[in-house]
């Protein structure tokens, strides 16, 4: 059985230009392999998480601004 690809906790930022079609922008994630896990539709975040290996496909999906790994603040 192949080992499972890591995933990356990601947040991806929408332009506000398609804010108003935010759920297109998140059908082309989900086509483009994100697993969203919230959408943030006045902000224009959507969280989730992808394979490594498609995470830069995922800059690319018209609407979509920024794509940055979720990087988990810890307490000290």
């Amino acid at each position: 059985m192949p080992e499972e690809e890591k995933r990356e906790r990601i947040i991806v930022t929408v332009n506000d230009e398609n804010l108003s079609m935010i759920e297109s922008v998140v059908a082309a994630l989900e086509s483009a392999g994100m697993k969203v896990e919230q959408v943030l539709t006045i902000t224009g975040i959507i969280t989730g998480d992808v394979a490594q290996s498609k995470l830069e496909g995922l800059k690319s999906v018209p609407g979509v601004v920024d794509v940055e790994i979720d990087t988990e603040m810890q307490a000290i």
